[in-house]
């Protein structure tokens, strides 16, 4: 049996020959009625040959054409094999009407074999819909069908969802109609749509932080033109982008006097402003920089808001730049932060007014106005008086109070051009300048000393606050503006030397006063350690047996050039640089020690009395320190007696009441010093347990002449005694004070009339020798 190009071929043959033979054999019929047997058979045997030579020629043009096909086949099924796409081919299967009605798988590669998961043996001459049922499921058998029908090749890409041998997750179907069927292709794109997926995240990743970013993102073109904005940007200008993308220029929203005058300053023309204005705010973008600047934005309501804008250029990989991008925020808090900050640096917190530093500045300022306008500049050092008392006695927010106060008075009491400044805990400065003759200066003194002087309301108190106030003028008594503050300083302390609640003008002679305090204030940091400290000892006496029942301990210098300092002079300057608290633990130490040699000297049961100043008070150790000083000397805690101001009660915190408390449970006894002179009212005994009351020398000293002093004497001595306290007078002078006293029940007392301070190691041979003991008994 031959093949089918065999037979086409002999068909052809066959039917090329029928002519030759019908003519032949016509001849022979019809001419003339003669047979021309010998014409018939010559013609036969030509026509034999040529179809012989005619079969030749076809058979070796059959084998070249055999051989071609071959190859291509060869070649086709190499091709296929190695391709690393899936393919097969598919011939339709009709039904008796024509249609469609499933495909029969004709050829497939070894991928398209691992993409269905079945050998091929299974799958050629199969039908593809049993053999594959997705094609149906995935809507593939009937984009084939339409592939075949109307001959539009197909190319459609689909997601895997079930395993498969080539783990591919995506992949796209190409279908090409051939004869009655179609060559289809399959391909795996897992790693083209990851790419793609990853290109799509990245792009709405980039968007979201775009539209997202948290400051205004504007995107320009090279000539400016506004060409995206992000939400921030709308919200920061009050534009939509359909207001401005495409249509305005990054101009338009800058302050035209900022680009004018930066246009000025390049040397552009006016007409030119826009785009001068543009190159101007990209010009480091431009060399490839990042360009940051401080401008003013205009906004779409007309208003005006600092921000800061940072250009750079969008340039692709061959360097040209195709348009630039601008990040801009609101700096208005920013500014406010400086401004705050550098107001913080330059001003006081608690008062607001001027700091140091500024009114360093701000006083050269006006020297250099005075020199040039040839008038006088005036420097007030104003110092709030006893303002630490007040401050210990009522507490750290009271005085803060009282400081805002006075801010407040000294800023109503001046012109505005003058300058407040507060340069330290309780001390004032102002600057007065255009000051023309020193009667002026004297006038703002007196003015400052009026205006400071009505009591203040604090804490439901009416507080009386007095002042210093030290003048120097300029150019009379200082050449420059640090002489001016320095003297300034100094005549404020002569004021408080000289009874405070005044002013002093600075003089030469203030200088020498200066350096003398400066002087002591450097000695008195040594005296401890130089062993220049000691402590006298002043004898109190009980007015109804007339013996000692106690001393006070009393402070001394004894300077190697200055000679014995008064405690008045040298008390205060160490409270003011915080020299009591060493001096005070060594005062405790001293006196413990001494005090118990004197016990045993005299074999007597003595009170030791110690002062202690309201600084020492806040200290955080002060009760371990007096523990201490009674551990080391062996003075038994009931003959140890702390004398506090009346003003450290004042201060009705928990922490004091603690601490009291805690001294007392050591079985140290409480005394109140100075009691009369401060703030005190016997509300405040009953809250504090307290063993004596010491009546202020002031009162002792005038009750012989002023009813006022004898009946406040009386009342003291009187509700004491109703609350179980004993009452000590201080500062008894004269007979004629002891016997008011004594009249009066006091209890005990001391002065220079009964017993001077001495050492102790001169005590006990000056107690034999106290005329005040035998006047007190022929009393």
């Amino acid at each position: 049996m031959l093949d089918p190009p065999t037979r086409l071929r002999a068909w052809k043959v066959s039917v090329s020959a029928v002519p030759v033979c019908a003519v032949i054999g016509g001849l022979s019929r019809t001419h003339h009625g003669v047979v021309y047997s010998e014409i018939v058979a010559a013609g036969i045997a030509v026509a034999g040959v040529a179809l012989a030579i005619w079969s030749l020629l076809r058979e070796q043009e059959y084998k070249v054409l055999r051989a071609q096909l071959e190859e291509a086949q060869s070649t086709f099924l190499a091709a296929a094999e190695v391709s690393l796409d899936a393919f097969c081919l598919l011939n339709a299967m009709r039904d008796a009407e024509g249609r469609i009605v499933d495909f029969r798988i004709h050829y497939l590669n070894h991928n398209a074999e691992r993409l269905i998961g079945k050998p091929r043996a299974e799958l050629v001459s199969q039908s593809l819909c049993d053999k594959v049922p997705t094609a149906k499921s995935s809507g593939r058998f009937g984009r084939y069908c339409e592939v075949v029908e109307t001959g539009i090749s197909m190319s459609q890409e689909y997601a895997v969802l079930e395993e498969n041998p080539l783990q591919a997750t995506w992949v796209r179907y190409q279908a090409v109609k051939l004869g009655d069927g179609l060559a289809v292709t399959c391909s795996d794109i897992s790693s083209i749509k990851a790419a793609q997926a990853r290109s799509e995240h990245l792009v709405e990743f980039n968007e979201s932080v775009f539209q997202n970013a948290p400051f205004s993102i504007v995107a320009t073109d090279v000539q400016g033109t506004i060409t995206a904005m992000n939400f921030a940007a709308e919200k920061l200008t009050g534009y939509t982008r359909d207001e401005l993308v495409g249509k305005a220029s990054l101009t338009m929203l800058h302050d035209e006097r900022e680009l004018a005058a930066a246009a000025r300053d390049s040397a552009a023309t006016d007409d030119s402003i826009e785009r001068v204005g543009f190159e101007i705010l990209s010009a480091g973008a431009m060399q490839g920089e990042m360009e940051e600047k401080e401008w003013t934005l205009v906004k779409r309501d007309g208003s005006r808001i600092p921000i800061n804008l940072a250009m750079r250029a969008v340039a692709s990989d061959s360097g040209d730049i195709s348009g630039f991008v601008g990040i801009a925020f609101d700096i208005t808090e920013r500014r406010q932060m400086l401004q705050y900050v550098t107001h913080l640096a330059t001003h006081d917190q608690l008062t607001g007014l001027v700091g140091r530093a500024l009114l360093r500045d701000k006083t050269v300022e006006a020297v250099e106005r005075a020199r040039r306008y040839g008038t006088k500049v005036a420097v007030f050092v104003v110092d709030l008086d006893q303002f630490k008392r007040i401050n210990d006695s009522l507490g750290h927010t009271s005085g803060d109070q009282l400081l805002i106060e006075t801010a407040a008075r000294l800023r109503r009491s001046v012109r505005s051009t003058d300058v407040v400044a507060r340069v330290g805990g309780d001390e004032f400065v102002v600057v007065m300048p255009d000051i023309t003759s020193v009667a002026d200066v004297e006038h703002c003194a007196l003015n400052l000393l009026a205006r400071m002087s009505p009591e203040i309301h604090i804490d439901e108190q009416l507080v009386n606050v007095t002042t210093s106030i030290g003048v120097c003028i300029y150019p009379d008594f200082a050449s420059d503006a640090k002489h001016l503050l320095k003297r300034a300083d100094s005549a404020m302390y002569v004021a408080k030397e000289s009874g405070r609640n005044q002013y002093q003008i600075f003089s030469e002679d203030m200088l020498k006063e200066t350096a003398d305090r400066l002087s002591m204030e450097h000695g008195l940091r040594h005296a401890l350690a130089n062993s220049e400290l000691r402590l006298h000892y002043q004898p109190q006496i009980s007015l109804t047996t007339g013996l000692i029942t106690g001393v006070e301990a009393l402070l001394r210098w004894n300077h190697p050039k200055l000679g014995n300092v008064p405690p008045i002079q040298f008390i205060g300057i160490a409270e003011e640089t915080g020299l009591i608290v060493p001096i005070g633990e060594w005062v405790f130490m001293t006196a413990c020690r001494e005090g118990k040699a004197l016990q045993d000297e005299l074999g007597t049961d003595l009170t030791i009395s110690v002062n202690l100043s309201p600084r020492q008070f806040q200290q955080r150790n002060l009760v371990q320190v007096i523990e201490h000083a009674l551990a080391v000397s062996g003075l038994l805690a009931r003959n140890l007696e702390i004398e506090i101001t009346e003003n450290i009660l004042m201060v009705n915190s928990t922490g004091n009441l603690e601490k009291l408390q805690r001294i007392r449970e050591l079985g140290v006894r409480i005394s109140i010093d100075d009691f009369g002179t401060g703030f005190c009212s016997f509300s405040y005994l009953l809250q504090y347990q307290v063993d004596r009351l010491k009546i202020d020398r002031s009162f002792i000293k005038q009750a012989g002449t002023d009813p006022n002093a004898a009946a406040v004497v009386r009342t003291i001595i009187a509700m004491s005694h109703g609350l179980a306290i004993r009452v000590v007078a201080e500062g008894v002078e004269t007979e004629e004070q002891l016997r008011f006293l004594m009249r009066r029940r006091c209890d005990e007392a001391q002065g220079n009339y009964l017993g001077l301070p001495v050492a102790a190691e001169n005590f006990s041979a000056a107690v034999q020798g106290y005329s005040g003991i035998g006047a007190l008994q022929n009393v």
